[in-house]
């Protein structure tokens, strides 16, 4: 029994049986002898342990698929991987943290036409969580563990969509701790086919409304133009507008400027008749 086994087991925890990799998992099971109040921090961990080995053995198998197409001149796509990303293959491929590395290293070019763009983000947010748990660090707010749940799920339903059940009764341990995981196996089996039909709809849904978006982005593209046109041509009135402004401007200085000639040849005249008047009235007398 490993070190995690010996802390993990007890009245609160039981070891489930080994899997086909020959890797055991630990649940959290209360034990109805005991009267001890659960360890809520204990139990999170080992739930996301569950979940961690839960996504490794969901898409273990498919990324070896991806992978060797990809690394299928080298004799270990996992040593060809490790070296791309510059670390040591330490626990090979069927680590959940190796496995969530390659998929963020390798997305484009492997596994970019099978999952939807949506999912990427979902990757750097496990790795996150993956360090702290490997940590004993994971945050103590429920919420945050569902969301990390949810996102392992989101991850594995395309590949994996039978592992969301069990996903769904950790998340429901998750939130009550209490809840006895032998009552929930003694109900009647979640039918598979359905659920890939459910899922088939929620993708197709999703499908629809990315298409949806993408008309709603072209038109508010279109608008954009539009708009972009307008405001070209209002730039072009308004410098049309200055340019009339200085014609008129330089036009009234030019009639200022002639305007001024004109007004001495006017005083002159009229100084030149008054003179003349004046003449006049000395001679009659």
């Amino acid at each position: 029994m490993s070190t995690w086994d010996e802390y993990a087991t007890g009245s609160q925890y039981r070891p489930l049986a080994a899997d086909s990799s020959g890797r055991s998992t630990i649940t959290f099971m209360p034990d109805p002898k005991s009267t001890r109040t659960p360890d809520l921090k204990i139990s999170r961990h080992g739930q996301m342990t569950e979940a961690f080995e839960l996504l490794a053995q969901g898409v273990g198998p498919f990324i070896d698929d991806r992978m060797s197409v990809y690394f299928a001149d080298d004799l270990s796509w996992e040593d060809a991987a490790s070296n791309r990303m510059g670390r040591a293959n330490e626990h090979g491929a069927t680590d959940p943290l190796f496995q969530l590395l390659v998929l963020r290293r390798f997305w484009g070019p492997v596994f970019s036409e099978f999952f939807g763009e949506d999912l990427r983000s979902l990757v750097a947010q496990l790795i996150e969580a993956r360090n702290l748990w490997a940590h004993f660090s994971l945050p103590d707010d429920t919420a945050y563990l569902d969301r990390i749940l949810l996102s392992i799920e989101r991850l594995m339903s395309p590949v994996a969509p039978e592992s969301a059940i069990v996903l769904r009764r950790i998340r429901t341990r998750l939130k009550n701790p209490w809840t006895d995981d032998v009552a929930g196996d003694s109900q009647e089996p979640v039918d598979l086919v359905a659920l890939r039909s459910q899922l088939g709809e929620t993708e197709g849904a999703f499908q629809q409304l990315q298409t949806d978006f993408a008309a709603i982005n072209e038109q508010l593209t279109i608008a954009r133009k539009a708009s972009a046109g307008k405001q070209l041509r209002l730039n072009m009135l308004e410098r049309e507008l200055l340019e009339t402004t200085g014609q008129a401007a330089q036009l009234e200085h030019h009639l200022a400027f002639e305007r001024n000639p004109r007004q001495r040849l006017e005083w002159i005249f009229v100084v030149f008749i008054a003179v003349m008047l004046l003449v006049m009235v000395l001679l009659v007398l």
